[in-house]
């Protein structure tokens, strides 16, 4: 029995439980001042009262203005700094320094704990024009695509860097790209805009050496004031005191250099609490800025980033170290943005926002909330079948299954983790991971019970040999997930975020919270017998015996997936991989999107349908339609071709649904959603993380081990894809997140096969090789069915009552569960049978005591 201290693991179980349900709160977005009056020392005080009143009435005027402009605006009309208002404890806690500080904790505390990405919640869409700089317009008008990708690449890292991982950012024909967020608030946009707008140009610049001369000479007539030759007018805001104030400087036009040369970048605060940014230069530009710095001593330098002066210090002597600081009145929030763009760079354009429009969830509302019931309805059916099957143990396994499906929203939650339908995948993936590592933890027990020992022991010599297992199939998932985090972007960033998340839950509640449940129950429960079904006895089936069956039956799969491939060319890859010509349309009455996408797809148009609202006040909803053609063309359409495809659009809408009155508005051609740089970036990451895989499990098994398993989720992904595009599918961002997980999946079942091998070739000694695979086969193969089951009853419930919106996505994860299952039995084991090396070259890491003589 397990003598560790059961009181203070209950308690370290409670803790974490308590504190991921509180980090899951609150769900839905609260009034910005509301969060406001909550972090005032006093919300009844009639400062407060006043400045909120003065925010609203501001945004009464201008109903485009966001919360927090107009809130930080009031606060500088009435010289207040919004600091002084908050509770001493929270300005010490969270460092708060000015006003800026205190918007971004409101923002905060009124955003909902959860994010949603964009097709499930909807977000925001920004219309970018791209203006180059008078000084590269040249050269970058030469080879605009390219400067354009790098302007995409350059938001898609700052966005990143946000936790954004799911923005689509694509070309918009001419000079606009089009970007999309998965934001819903008005505050959450506020800082979309900043960063969209911040091009990341630093100068320096001198200030006027009589520059309080000019100054007072500005401050007499600041309407009739006209600076000398060759400079102008900056003015920066401050805090100090409590009190906000503005500078004014007369500064060069010309600037002495820029930030071309920054290595890096990083926020933190100086000795008298206020924040600053060091900076840090390559060779190059620590000589210049050397060079300026000892040609100017006593003179003011003027630091400007995109046209804002952020501070002015003195040059007091020359410094050639190759660091400098920009210190100025910005909250946390602006400090870390800045050194982001800093580091990731600036760009040669001046990006402006042309229209900024609120799009609806690309899933439809009736499918989510189908998925939502239909995966509940799996997992209800997953926990009614646990405890059919092993009664009491069920239960614990269900009380461990919820409590890590709690554990994980609640740390998507505390790492501001977007719940995208890739997201679920990996949530889907790590359910399955759960309940894997149940199962093999108690068809241990069960074997151990068969073989005579006590309830007591056969749980503890269950938990003990079904970790190695549980432990491997995690890490090598956790390795994918890490390496997908790393070098992917968009939505497999996302995916590998939960995915991550998943593998620590899982860990947590399979191992420590299950083996604490079956510590309370045997410590305060009489356990006489441990009742759990079975399948039977095990089998003695000769699975090396049918490889002949086997591989032909891969084989043929293998050849039929290229084929299709080969035969459908282009027109395998869905509408995010290829782009298309954009249609909009007015309407009288809306129809679901869902229903309209059906539609065209009945009539030969490849499509993707969303409705956005612009962000006027008197704004309409328009309908907007992304239409590929079937062929897979996707050279840019003239004029004349898109007007005959509005038309035949919309003769089929107005046809099938003639209340709805739509009538075409604009046509633009778009690029693909998904850029080349997603793709090498995903390709590359899924090297890697074979690469990785490779490496650990021969670390853990040995070499042929590793070739095999890998050979296997190859062949497992092909073939699963290859049916899904056989059948009419086509690959999407959705069927990118499927493959991903049925790598997850597969992998584990091929590691449960090979940590028994691994087992029987130390205990068992009058066998075979051959019979030893044979026999390992035979006794993961109740595990093997039992956890496919499990997971194909969740995919099935979502299969038929989930909706269109996912259906491809479950589609190729049913494929590929069914498949992994196969090749987990089969494929694996024939490869290490065929590529045999001797049984005293496979490494052992199992203990002696743990053997069984």
């Amino acid at each position: 029995m397990n003598k560790k201290p059961i009181i203070l693991r209950s308690i370290f179980a409670l803790l974490v439980l308590v504190v991921f349900v509180f980090s899951m709160h609150p769900l839905q977005e609260r009034d910005f001042y509301d969060a406001f009056k909550d972090i005032c020392s006093d919300p009844s005080a009639k400062e407060v009262t006043e400045l909120i009143a003065a925010a609203k009435e501001k945004k009464a005027k201008d109903p485009s203005m966001y919360d927090s402009v107009a809130l930080e605006t009031a606060a500088l009309d009435k010289g207040i700094s919004l600091d002084k208002l908050v509770k001493p404890s929270l300005v010490k806690s969270q460092k708060i320094t000015n006003s800026r500080d205190v918007l971004s904790l409101i923002r905060k505390n009124s955003a909902a704990s959860i994010r949603r990405g964009i097709d499930l919640n909807g977000g925001a869409e920004f219309i970018l024009e791209l203006v180059p700089d008078a000084a590269d317009k040249e050269k970058i008008e030469k080879d605009f695509e390219k400067y354009r990708d790098l302007a995409i690449e350059t938001l898609r890292k700052r966005l990143t860097q946000k936790n954004i991982f799911e923005a689509d950012i694509s070309p918009a024909g001419g000079k606009y790209i089009s970007m999309r967020v998965p934001i819903v608030t008005k505050d959450e946009k506020a800082v979309i805009e900043k960063l969209i707008k911040m091009s990341a140009k630093l100068q320096f610049k001198l200030v006027h050496p009589n520059n309080a001369a000019e100054v007072s000479k500005y401050e007499a007539d600041p309407k009739g004031y006209q600076p000398p030759e060759g400079y102008e007018i900056k003015i920066s805001t401050e805090s100090r005191n409590g009190k906000a104030y503005r500078s004014v400087y007369i500064v060069e036009r010309a600037q002495q250099m820029d930030g071309k040369d920054i290595e890096d970048a990083y926020p933190t605060m100086n000795q008298f609490g206020q924040r600053e940014i060091i900076l840090s230069f390559k060779h190059a530009g620590a000589t210049r800025f050397g060079e300026v710095t000892s040609n100017n001593v006593g003179r003011e330098l003027a630091i400007i980033l995109d046209g804002e002066l952020y501070s002015a210090p003195r040059i007091n002597q020359a410094i050639t170290g190759g660091n400098a600081q920009i210190t100025g009145s910005f909250s946390r929030e602006d400090a870390e943005n800045i050194s982001n763009a800093l580091v990731s760079g600036s760009v040669p354009f001046a990006m402006t926002i042309q229209a900024q429009s609120d799009i609806d969830p690309t899933i439809g509302e009736q499918t989510v909330r189908d998925g939502l019931y239909s995966g509940i309805a799996g997992m209800i059916l997953v926990m009614i079948f646990m405890i059919c099957y092993y009664v009491r143990s069920g239960i614990i396994a269900n009380i461990s299954l919820f409590v890590n499906a709690v554990l994980m929203l609640g740390a998507m939650a505390a790492f501001d983790v977007t719940l995208t339908l890739p997201g679920i995948a990996g949530m889907i993936l790590t359910i399955g991971m759960a309940v894997d590592a149940n199962v093999l933890i108690y068809e241990r027990i069960r074997e151990e019970i068969n073989s005579g020992k006590t309830i007591g022991n056969a749980i503890d010599f269950g938990f003990d040999r079904a970790y190695s297992a549980i432990f491997d199939s995690n890490f090598t998932t956790l390795f994918v997930a890490v390496i997908l985090l790393w070098q992917g972007t968009g939505a497999i960033k996302g995916f590998a975020i939960t995915l991550a998340i998943g593998v620590f839950t899982t860990l947590f509640t399979a191992v420590f919270l299950t083996r604490l449940l079956f510590d309370l129950m045997t410590r305060f429960m009489t356990i006489k017998k441990l009742r759990m079904f079975s399948f039977g006895k095990i089998p003695q089936v000769d699975y090396l015996g049918k490889k002949k069956y086997a591989l032909a039956l891969s084989a043929i799969l293998i050849i039929a997936s290229i084929a299709v491939v080969a035969v459908r060319g282009k027109d395998c890859l869905g509408i995010d991989f290829t782009g298309g010509t954009q249609l909009t349309f007015d309407f009288a009455k809306a129809v679901p999107a869902e229903t309209i996408s059906k539609l065209l797809d009945e009539k030969g148009f490849e499509n993707k349908v969303t409705y956005k609202t612009g962000s006027a006040v008197d704004a309409k909803k328009q309908l907007e339609i992304l239409i590929r053609e079937k062929t897979g063309k996707t050279k840019a359409q003239t004029a004349e071709q898109g007007a005959q495809l509005m038309n035949a659009v919309s003769k089929e809408l107005n046809a099938a649904f003639p209340d709805a009155k739509f009538k075409g508005e604009t046509q633009s051609t778009l690029g693909a959603l998904i850029g080349e740089s997603f793709m090498h970036s995903a390709l590359i990451s899924i090297i890697l993380s074979f690469v990785v895989m490779i490496l650990y499990m021969t670390f853990r098994f040995q070499f042929s081990y590793s070739i095999a398993g890998n050979l296997v989720l190859i062949h497992d992904v092909i073939i699963g894809v290859g049916i899904y595009l056989l059948l009419g599918g086509q690959i999407t961002m959705n069927v990118v997140a499927a493959a991903l997980t049925i790598v997850g999946i597969s992998i584990n079942d091929t590691i449960v096969t090979f940590d028994r091998v691994r087992e029987n070739l130390k205990i068992v000694k009058d066998m075979s090789y051959y019979d030893i695979i044979n026999l390992s086969i035979n006794q993961t193969l109740s595990r093997t069915i039992l956890t496919s089951l499990t997971t194909i009853m969740v995919l099935v419930m979502q299969l038929i009552f989930g909706g269109a919106g996912i259906r491809d996505f479950v589609s190729v994860m049913l494929f590929g569960l069914i498949v992994g299952s196969y090749s987990s039995i089969f494929i694996t084991n024939i490869i290490i049978s065929y590529w045999h090396k001797p049984v005293q070259s496979v490494k052992d890491i199992i203990p002696d005591s743990t053997v069984v003589k």
